[in-house]
């Protein structure tokens, strides 16, 4: 049998992985389809979901409604694997792809499926409740059609292989072209010169983390805040961030704060490698097995609680020719083993075996 030479991905646009994931598969020498997949959902189907929360009475009679943007963009998948005819289809996520969907390319072209979840795959922890039933249970009902299923997390690949399905550690990683070292004019460096900075969505976690830091010139950067601003005794939210100045943010502060979402119960977030591949120092809170991935207190450092963040802010921001030679430890090991074409890598590797 020939070597696969292209792949159709279902990858959700957030902050650009879908381009950076496609990127990576280019890297090891497969054409990549990228089909359309929405990420954000519509005005009026966030309208339905509140409506279906706050009068339960209309739930039977207006959530059906959500799922036809769902069938339409199953019907596009289709068409496009019709067209693109790939060797093998890579789905991330999948939450807006029904079972049958999958089944009916599998039989139709005997092509391998395989599924990344780089979120909790079972919405089973918290936080996770904003998403409606049609999407919620897709991959939980489909997750036997694919072929194999990368997970995040090991905590989570433990509850799938539960289940009798095919599935293994794959963590996430960074794109090396987007977040790389770059050099700020004086006025970046005023502008995002914080002590500590944190960018990413709040939770409660998140919040009760930063309003530890009292006393620091801390930033802040992300969407949704403006929900948390009266949970927040200090006002350190600075507004939204994205592409080239995240990067910025994070060479500009003394510290970038890596704190997760809790659906990471052992497995890194993206954050984990964007810091360090910017040259970044990054304090993170402990996951089960980042030992496994870095050399802690040599490349990146993690804490344990709250008050052991604070000595750990207290000790990095008075030594920094510590703080710089972790960042450039850090730095070096993900350019050689936690980038996305590492990853793609791995699973190119699965793919040979598979045919």
């Amino acid at each position: 049998m020939s070597s696969p030479k292209k792949v159709l991905l279902s990858i959700p646009p957030y902050y650009g992985i879908d381009i950076s994931i496609a990127r990576a598969f280019e890297k090891n020498g497969i054409d990549p389809v990228l089909a359309r997949c929405r990420y954000q959902p519509y005005f009026w189907e966030r309208t339905i979901r509140l409506l279906s929360n706050k009068m339960p009475p209309l739930k039977r009679l207006i959530q059906p409604l959500l799922k036809i943007p769902l069938v339409l963009e199953n019907g596009e998948f289709i068409k496009a694997a019709e067209r693109s005819k790939p060797d093998f289809i890579f789905i991330v996520k999948g939450d807006t792809l029904f079972p049958q969907t999958i089944r009916h390319l599998k039989g139709k072209y005997h092509t391998p499926c395989l599924s990344y979840q780089w979120d909790d795959p079972l919405y089973s922890s918290a936080g996770q409740n904003g998403i409606d039933v049609y999407r919620r249970k897709n991959f939980e009902y489909g997750m036997h059609d694919y072929d194999h299923v990368f997970v995040f997390d090991k905590y989570h690949v433990a509850e799938i292989k539960k289940r009798g399905v095919d599935a293994s550690y794959l963590p996430l990683a960074t794109d090396e072209d987007v977040y790389r070292p770059i050099d700020l004019s004086d006025e970046e460096r005023d502008e995002y010169g914080f002590d500590i900075c944190f960018v990413g969505m709040p939770n409660d976690n998140r919040v009760e983390a930063l309003n530890r830091l009292n006393g620091f010139n801390v930033g802040v950067f992300g969407d949704f805040w403006e929900r948390y601003l009266l949970k927040m005794p200090v006002r350190y939210f600075r507004g939204k961030a994205n592409g080239r100045r995240v990067i910025k943010i994070y060479r500009g502060s003394k510290i970038a704060l890596n704190i997760h979402h809790p659906q990471s119960v052992h497995g890194l977030n993206t954050r984990a490698f964007d810091i360090p591949s910017c040259g970044a120092f990054q304090i993170m809170d402990y996951k089960e097995g980042v030992e496994e991935l870095f050399d802690t207190d040599q490349e990146i450092v993690c804490y344990h609680g709250l008050e052991e963040l604070n000595d750990l802010v207290r000790f990095y921001l008075s030594h920094p020719e510590i703080r710089s030679r972790i960042a450039e430890k850090g730095r070096q090991r993900v350019g050689q083993e936690h980038t996305w074409h590492h990853r793609i890598a791995k699973v190119m590797s699965f793919i040979y075996e598979l045919r």
